[in-house]
């Protein structure tokens, strides 16, 4: 676990950059607080930060070398089937010479090749060089909970005109370069070009979904996606994992036993662990149910709440309710506005691209609270996506019926809705009805929609549309009902896109590993199988959870209404904090890519209560400012932000 670097050398004449990688690795400290180690030969330098969590003895050091000698490993996540694959090695006859399952992973390697990514159990990116053949296999999760980003360069920094396929031949002195966080590869100060269709989807999803990210040259490697790169070749990537939703045609009796028990193993996996281990805990179902499953094996699990000081705004008086309920302990963080905004920046910073999900803000302060007193916590991510978690999907029987009709009867609605003013009841509902679904979800948040976006920052020719589309095709192909559609969306766009960078990035920030036992692959199998009705049955939403969960939490918990990390952002820009958004989008030097007046114009606008303005969209504008000025502008010292400077 924690930071990962390393440079190969692509073209003719290049080399791989030593130096580069030892430094690069020294800049992530933070993710990796506890030791360091590095390795290089002519073609490659691999670099590692370490946050010791799984047999703290240094055998357990990265790089990591295999036991013949012929490869070496650099990774951070963790295997959480590493025992049992340890088991399967020893009857191989391989001698393991640690307890890590760092080595587990390099040693199944060493047997499988890539098809290690088909046994593994875990969050994961990482690299294994092989000296033999001369080549690097780098692979990432399934649903991308470790980040891996990536950029094909020549030695002065600029592009490389190749960039990347196998059938292309490296520039001279091309090298491929890697690491954990986007920042290494193209640091604060250097952004002088910004790729223009990362910034409108951006617009629209609050994040830049992946590959691309705001940086032209820097690409993500995708949730379940690996690369093969070699020198004298290009980087060749491929998927080996796709979600896939199988939805049962009704419900079972079965269901909520066989949920019950897959999050019980789930969550026992994911407590294995050298080191303490506490638990997030919120006034909802997810975390609630991680926790009690959690304290049958650690009576005393220590668990920690965020919450804000604003009435309606604050999760710690459920959250300690739960807490006592389940016999584990509580630790509250409370925020203030004022403590906000004074760390807002270095949040956006440890973000890497823009993120405007309010509710990373909240979680920085509870990682930070928790990292004081563990070096683990579990987590409640991917409930909502894999068990049908958002209202969203919660769509009247009157709009499904309207998603059916042909595009000439679809048309009085949509002029009808034209014609109702914005906030006037019943306009939503005919603007759902009348528009396809492909056309009006995009995953769990849409800000700027359609035309929107021009409003701010004029035309543009990228869409939303251009990152879903192939997930509604994947989605046609298998016969998906609209529950089972949306959540194939949101698994493929908001679920890596939004919650687990924030996750990784916000728990990282303080040295913190964040778990999430509902991302697992059994638990996926179980959930990928839930009817509709398991889902949404009732009015309410995680039906089948919620009955599961009935076994282990007291009823209260488990009818609670989600949520989510709420922040009351919207109050304090449209109230005190309004001169501060005001100044803001005043100095930032965004001219490029946003129309200021434009900008200044929907906040004033919001401010007068206007209900076509939401909050998000201000928030949107604001996060992409602060953004602008830590990554181009460079108003921001790096230092006092978190760039912890390596020696010399």
């Amino acid at each position: 676990m924690g930071a990962i670097t390393g440079c190969l050398a692509l073209g003719p004449g290049a080399e791989a950059d030593e130096r580069w990688a030892r430094a690069s690795a020294g800049f992530l400290a933070h993710r990796g607080p506890d030791d360091d180690g590095y390795y290089a030969d002519p073609d490659v330098a691999l670099a590692a930060r370490r946050l010791a969590v799984i047999d703290l003895s240094p055998g357990s050091r990265q790089p990591m070398c295999s036991s013949d000698g012929r490869y070496w490993m650099v990774f951070d996540g963790e295997i959480y089937n590493y025992l049992e694959l340890a088991d399967a090695l020893a009857a191989r006859g391989v001698a393991l010479r640690t307890g890590s399952d760092a080595e587990v992973l390099l040693e199944t390697y060493a047997l499988l090749g890539r098809d290690v990514v088909r046994r593994l159990r875990g969050m994961y990116a990482f690299a294994v060089w092989d000296t033999s053949k001369r080549r690097l296999f780098c692979a990432r999760d399934p649903f991308g909970i470790k980040p891996f980003y990536y950029v094909t360069d020549v030695p002065d920094g600029r592009p490389a005109v190749t960039a990347g396929g196998d059938d292309e031949p490296p520039a001279d002195g091309e090298v491929f370069r890697f690491a954990s966080e986007r920042k290494v590869l193209a640091r604060p100060g250097e952004l002088a070009v910004l790729d223009p269709d990362a910034f409108r989807r951006y617009l629209a999803f609050g994040y830049v979904p992946a590959p691309a990210t705001m940086t032209p040259t820097v690409r993500v490697l995708p949730p379940g996606y690996a690369m093969i790169v070699r020198p004298g070749h290009g980087v060749r990537t491929y998927r080996y994992w796709r979600a896939e939703l199988n939805p049962a045609g009704g419900p079972s009796a079965e269901t909520p036993t066989m949920i019950l028990d897959v999050m019980r193993d789930s969550v026992a996996v994911h407590q294995r662990s050298d080191v303490p281990l506490g638990a997030f805990l919120s006034g909802g179902i997810d975390s609630a149910a991680i926790c009690a499953l959690a304290a049958e094996n650690r009576p005393g699990l220590l668990t920690f709440t965020a919450g804000f000081e604003r009435q309606g705004y604050s999760e710690v008086d459920r959250a300690q309710e739960t807490a006592a309920a389940l016999g584990v302990k509580s630790v509250p963080c409370v925020i203030t506005a004022e403590e906000f905004f004074t760390h807002l920046p270095r949040i956006i910073w440890h973000l890497d691209d823009p993120l405007a999900d309010a509710a990373a803000v909240p979680l920085w302060f509870v990682a930070r609270e928790a990292s004081r007193h563990v070096r683990v916590v579990l987590s409640g991510e991917g409930a909502d996506e894999l068990f049908g978690g958002y209202a969203v999907y919660h769509q009247p029987g009157v709009v499904r019926v309207g998603e059916r009709l042909p595009d000439w009867g679809k048309a009085p609605l949509q002029k009808a809705a034209a014609l109702l003013p914005a906030g006037v009841k019943g306009k939503g509902l005919l603007d759902r009805t009348a528009t396809p679904l492909r056309r009006r979800y995009i995953g769990n948040a849409h800000v700027f929609v359609d035309g929107q976006a021009d409003l701010v920052a004029g035309p543009g020719r990228a869409t939303a549309y251009d990152v879903t589309d192939p997930v509604y095709q994947q989605a046609a192909e298998a016969g998906l009902d609209d529950v089972a559609t949306m959540q194939l969306v949101d698994i493929n766009t908001w679920l890596p896109g939004d919650i687990l960078v924030r996750a990784d990035r916000m728990a990282m920030a303080h040295g913190l590993e964040l778990r999430s036992p509902f991302l697992d692959r059994e638990v996926m199998t179980v959930a990928s199988r839930l009817s509709r009705e398991e889902k949404t049955a009732g009015g309410t939403t995680k039906f089948a959870l919620r009955e599961a969960m009935g076994e282990v939490l007291p009823q209260a918990v488990t009818e609670r209404a989600k949520l989510g990390f709420p922040v009351p952002v919207g109050e304090w820009l449209a109230g005190d904090w309004f001169g501060y958004a005001d100044d803001l989008l005043r100095q930032a030097q965004t001219g490029q890519w946003v129309d200021r007046e434009a900008a200044l114009a929907l906040l004033n606008r919001f401010r007068a209560g206007e209900p076509e303005v939401s909050w998000r969209q201000v928030w949107t504008l604001i996060v992409f400012s602060i953004w602008h000025q830590i990554y181009a502008e460079r108003v921001y010292d790096p230092a006092l932000l978190g760039w912890a400077l390596p020696p010399g």
